[in-house]
């Protein structure tokens, strides 16, 4: 079924921008103050001008790598080309210290941050050029759907711990961390560049970007694909039938400078891939999913006299269509669609303090299209927010931020459930309140020391899922078929992340290195299990159906530390680091999640490099520690030990002329294929690839 914006949605989005109207103009009078000094950000020039990437992430002020208030890590350009991956979330996995990558399946990847690693993890908000591409159905990112070519990436920015208040400008569930992946600026970069690849698994990718520049105004066109073989390893009972995995995507982004206080943007993109995933919802397993998305987008950068205004405004749609045993050959189609308006301020007083102040409205509608019966359950929410940030410069060694974000959740049941559920529809008209905060200082000790000092409070508001995902169904088991009565809970609490965090960076000239030491204490409260309550059972005539209900179960604790030596020095390059990451869970998250066991505690990561002449060669290694993830094994479901392992990356790059690089790269390369946690092993991987820019 092919999923557009339907005349039925139309409604509730016109519905929405009045609602968001309203919203604005009440708030409207806090965005008046002095004009603010800061331009546009432009990375590339403001990278060459400071020696090191620039970031709004942080704060959303623009700011040097090493001033910002959290624990953050920029991958730059030349990072992702040595990484000898094309995947994003295998690239990230390599260069954080502290980061969590479960591979469900050839192109299936989910991202946790420092113990709290699962299929689906929610509270990690990730951003494509500061739009949330976050999924509203379980709060999760569809790493292989992502609308963006590898070699269009400027950089990808990871910030580690609870960020809800500092990075209030993109949108709450920012509980564990950030990412936001920034690509090049078709105003202010010519990024003109392609690549086709080829490798094992039968794999087949090929990308493209391609800009257009005037004298105020530029353009940039990007589309691609892949296709390759699902890995050929052993699956459990429970796992539907290998898909082989498909992606493909086009993208328009355009900026016009209209005078030189003004600048809008737009930008555009459509979406589609097919693959196999790991379910934390069903029972662990591995099912067959096929994703649908596209997004719009308009905003606008404005040098006012009251300060730099911001305003982005975007539609996300996505129909997610999971194909899994339990559904009988039918699939779980999940809809979501969202529209967002944003609008900030940011200025300054004096020449010390520079203050943020910015709003949000969000209207998200979910529904299944899985159902027995004649029911569409269908829960929108319209979301508010209001935030402001404080950075003072209080010298030129020590700088606080404070930062602080409100949010209201206002859910409403907008169809029609089953009439014989346990919740009725009136019950889902509720309200969430709930509060983020940051605080982070800066202290320049010596030319050599930095140290900072961070406190974050983190939401995660619940999933459209966890609070209204109504479904009715046959439940197909192994041996036998239950009906079951699915309900969400919208008296759901949102689950709180507390962070704090002590960052110590040492600069050390005569080893051509950085040292970075980062231990951290982080409390997790009211964890959402999804449909994990079973009340009594429902008899309707002569048919017993059994409630799952979504319910809050506990809380968890975590506490670890992040060691990392990081230089370069006449061609040659390395990054080495610990991470420890030990997780305690309450009795009732410890049995319906274990997190506790799900990633594992001890990881080494050693990267090297070289350049030399045309040449480039850039090699990697991993050790991780064992786990014991839960899974469904066909009839029962318990945790499954996997030992520790390693895994060994490579590339070797040459530089045929100033146009074009062939690379032969690969993953996982000294062993046939590697056991990385409960689900399918992971096979080798060797690809050779070919990129030209003009």
């Amino acid at each position: 079924m092919p999923f557009l914006l339907t005349d039925s949605a139309l409604p509730d989005i016109r519905k929405t921008v009045k609602e968001a109207s309203r919203f604005f103009v009440l708030i409207a009078g806090v965005c008046y103050a002095g004009r603010v000094d800061a331009q546009f950000v432009d990375y590339g020039s403001m990278q060459a001008l400071f020696g090191e990437p620039v970031t709004t992430s942080a704060t959303g002020v623009p700011q040097r790598a090493s001033d910002v208030p959290v624990n953050m890590t920029i991958i730059t350009a030349d990072e992702i080309r040595q990484s000898g991956t094309r995947s994003i979330a295998q690239i990230i996995g390599l260069y954080v210290p502290g980061i969590d990558i479960l591979r469900g399946a050839e192109n299936s990847y989910d991202i946790g941050i420092r113990g709290y690693q699962q299929p689906f993890q929610p509270g990690l908000l990730v951003l494509l050029d500061g739009r949330e591409v976050l999924v509203g159905d379980y709060s999760r990112t569809i790493w292989d759907n992502l609308p963006v070519n590898v070699d269009d990436i400027r950089q990808i920015e990871v910030v580690k711990g609870a960020s809800s208040a500092f990075s209030s400008l993109y949108g709450s569930n920012a509980g564990y961390g950030v990412i936001n992946i920034i690509t090049y600026s078709p105003l202010y970069d010519k990024n003109n560049v392609a690549n086709v690849t080829g490798g094992t698994q039968h794999t087949v990718s090929g990308d493209g970007t391609a800009t257009l520049k005037g004298d105020n105004w530029g353009s940039k066109f990007t589309l691609g694909g892949m296709n390759a073989y699902e890995f050929d390893t052993p699956r459990y009972g429970g796992d539907s039938a290998p898909f082989n995995p498909l992606h493909g995507y086009l993208v328009n982004s355009s900026v016009m400078q209209v005078n030189p206080t003004l600048q809008v943007n737009t930008d555009v993109n459509y979406s589609r891939s097919r693959g196999n995933t790991a379910d934390s919802v069903d029972g662990f397993v591995v099912g067959d999913q096929t994703t649908t998305s596209y997004s719009a987008r308009a905003g606008f950068n404005w040098q006012s006299p009251y300060g730099v205004i911001t305003n982005s405004n975007y539609v996300n749609s996505n129909l997610s269509s999971l194909l899994e045993l339990s559904g009988g050959g039918a699939p779980y189609n999940q809809y979501t669609q969202s529209y967002v308006s944003q609008l900030q301020d940011q200025f300054t007083v004096g020449s010390d303090h520079t203050f943020r102040v910015g709003m949000e409205y969000k209207f998200q509608a979910f529904s299944y299209g899985y159902s027995l019966g004649p029911f569409a359950p269908k829960l929108d929410e319209n979301n508010y927010s209001v935030n402001g940030m404080w950075l003072w410069q209080i010298n030129d060694k020590l700088s606080l931020t404070n930062a602080i974000r409100v949010d209201s959740q206002r859910m409403y049941e907008a169809g029609n459930l089953w009439p014989y559920g346990l919740i009725p529809a009136n019950e889902y008209t509720q309200n969430n309140f709930a509060w983020s905060a940051n605080s982070g200082i800066v202290y320049k000790m010596t030319d050599k020391d930095t140290i900072g000092i961070g406190y974050g409070r983190g939401v995660l508001l619940p999933s459209a899922i966890s609070a209204g995902g109504n479904i009715v169904q046959n439940f197909v088991l192994p041996a036998f078929t239950v009906p079951v009565d699915g309900e969400g809970n919208p008296y759901l609490k949102p689950t709180i992340v507390e962070n704090y965090e002590l960052d110590y960076t040492h600069s050390m000239p005569d080893l051509f290195s950085t040292l970075k030491f980062s231990p951290y204490f982080m409390h997790t409260k009211d964890i959402v299990d999804p449909y994990g309550a079973q009340p009594s059972p429902i008899t309707v005539g002569l048919v017993t159906y059994q409630p799952e209900i979504s319910e809050n179960i506990g809380s968890s604790n975590a506490y670890g530390a992040e060691i990392e030596l990081k230089g370069g020095n006449a061609g040659f390059r390395w990054d080495t680091s610990y991470s420890l990451s030990h997780v305690k869970d309450q009795s009732a998250v410890l049995t319906n999640n274990d997190y506790q066991d799900s990633a594992p505690e001890s990881h080494v990561r050693l990267l090297l490099g070289y350049t030399t002449g045309p040449w480039e060669f850039d090699g990697n290694g991993q050790y991780l520690s064992s786990t014991a993830m839960l899974r469904d094994l066909g009839n029962d479901f318990e945790p499954v030990n996997v030992g520790g392992y390693y895994s060994v990356g490579a590339r070797i790059g040459y530089n045929i002329n100033d146009h074009f690089t062939l690379a032969l790269m690969g993953t996982n390369i000294s062993q046939t294929y590697t056991q990385e946690s409960a689900y399918p092993a992971i096979e080798r991987q060797v690809f050779l690839s070919l990129t030209g820019k003009l």
